[in-house]
C-alpha cells in the first residue's frame, strides 16, 4: 500500500472518529443541560427575602445566570455580565440565581456595587437538573429560551451582542 493511500486511510477513519465524538459531546451537552427550566419550581427571592418571578421582568429580555460562590469562572465573569446589565439597562435584565446561603450571596455581592439582580433559589437547583455553573439562559420577552451559553462568557463579545439586537 502506497503513502498516499495510508495517509488519506487514516485521514478518513479520524475524520470518522471525531464527528463521532462530536456526536456524542453534543448528546452528553444535552443531557448535562436542561433545555428547559421551570423557574417557578425553584420559588425565587430576591435577598431581602421577597418572592420575585420571571414575570416581573415583563417587556425586558432576560439573561438568567445559574452560578455559585465557590466557581471561579462565574466569578470572572460577574464583572462582564455587570456591563452588559449597565450597556442594555432598558431593555435586559440579567439575574443571577444561586442556591446558596444567602449571607453567602450578601457576602459575594457587598461592596462589588454590581446592579445586576443576585436572585436565591429557594429549592435546590438540582431539582431542575441545573448541575453546570455557570450556564446562562437568553430568554425572549415571552420567556422563551433563545440561547443556552455553558461556561464563562465574555458578554461584550459580536456574536453576543448581535444576539441580543436580533432579541430586543
Amino acid at each position: 500500500m502506497s503513502r498516499r493511500r495510508i495517509f488519506w486511510t487514516a485521514y478518513a477513519v479520524g475524520f470518522v472518529v471525531a464527528s463521532l465524538i462530536a456526536s456524542f459531546a453534543i448528546f452528553q451537552f444535552h443531557k448535562l443541560v436542561p433545555q428547559s427550566v421551570d423557574w417557578q419550581a425553584l420559588r425565587l427571592s430576591d435577598l431581602e427575602g421577597k418572592p420575585v418571578s420571571l414575570a416581573d421582568y415583563e417587556d425586558k429580555v432576560l439573561l438568567v445566570n445559574v452560578w455559585a460562590t465557590w466557581c471561579k469562572p462565574c466569578i470572572k465573569e460577574m464583572p462582564s455580565l455587570d456591563a452588559l446589565q449597565q450597556q442594555h439597562s432598558d431593555k435586559l435584565a440579567v439575574l443571577t440565581i444561586s442556591d446558596e446561603d444567602k449571607d453567602k450571596l450578601e457576602k459575594f455581592r457587598e461592596g462589588r456595587g454590581y446592579s445586576i439582580d443576585f436572585l436565591k433559589a429557594n429549592a435546590p437547583l438540582t431539582s431542575q437538573s441545573l448541575t453546570v455553573y455557570p450556564t446562562s439562559y437568553l430568554l425572549s420577552k415571552a420567556g422563551e429560551i433563545e440561547a443556552i451559553y455553558l461556561g464563562e462568557q465574555d458578554w461584550s463579545s459580536p456574536k453576543i451582542q448581535e444576539k441580543l439586537q436580533q432579541l430586543f
